[in-house]
């Protein structure tokens, strides 16, 4: 199996970090939580899929240095790799440092 990952300097998947504190998709939204808040979704209809089942899938990563790094959230892992090597996607994923 091959995958294909956006250009980057380093990445971080993650699969359900919400219930290592026994926490649902909702209560992070609730909360905005790092990966969870609302501009962060590819879209709408993945967050409501991310809610209904409580799977989210986040993706971070630094595409050139490690200081600002983008990050997407998605219910389904395809989706969420698909948004990422869009790099239109990248303007509302980019977090530049403070």
């Amino acid at each position: 199996m091959s995958i294909r990952w956006p250009k980057h300097f380093t990445l971080h998947l993650t699969h359900n970090p919400h219930k290592a504190s026994y926490r649902t998709v909702q209560e992070e939204i609730d909360d905005e939580e790092h990966g969870y808040t609302m501009d962060r979704w590819v879209s709408a209809e993945q967050r409501e899929k991310a809610i209904s089942t409580n799977e989210c899938w986040i993706l971070q990563w630094y595409p050139e240095t490690p200081v600002g790094f983008c990050l997407l959230s998605a219910a389904d892992l395809d989706v969420l790799l698909a948004a990422a090597l869009d790099q239109k996607q990248w303007k509302g994923a980019l977090n530049s440092p403070l």
